[in-house]
């Protein structure tokens, strides 16, 4: 009998808290920091806003400030955790990491904030992350269509 789990950790959660054990006094593993950008791409990401995304200002996003003053826009691997900040940002929105990864430009984000997991991926690897979609998409575009 195979048991399964009743609480399943979302890939991106799970790939933040493998990056975090793994890490040495010299920083994040690369496998572990490849592991966390794929899932970041490829699961469900969620925003705290404090605009209602379905009004006229659109969606206006948490943000905090790096260590040089810029602002950083914050993403959660769970809404859970994007709820907990009701306060200021009472409005959840579920989307995906290469939706913002197309649509934050110059911008780098802050994962999971104020965890024992988060993780920042600064505006640089944004930007190729951003490229690398980019050039995936315009392949797809150009690919044959099979029947």
């Amino acid at each position: 009998m195979t048991e399964t789990p009743t609480d399943t950790i979302p890939e991106l959660q799970q790939a933040l808290k493998d990056a975090t054990q793994n890490r040495t006094e010299e920083g994040f593993l690369q496998d572990d920091v490849t592991n966390v950008l794929n899932a970041f791409l490829n699961s469900p990401v969620y925003v705290a806003s404090s605009e209602d995304p379905q009004g006229e200002k659109g969606t206006n996003l948490l943000m905090v400030q790096d260590d040089e003053g810029n602002a950083l826009p914050v993403l959660f691997s769970t809404a859970e955790a994007a709820g907990e900040h009701h306060e200021q940002a009472p409005h959840v929105v579920e989307t995906n990491g290469i939706t913002l990864v197309q649509s934050l430009k110059d911008v780098g984000v802050v994962l999971d904030p104020m965890s024992e997991h988060q993780f920042l991926i600064p505006a640089e690897q944004m930007s190729s992350m951003r490229s690398f979609v980019e050039e995936r998409l315009a392949q797809a575009e150009q690919a044959p269509q099979q029947d």
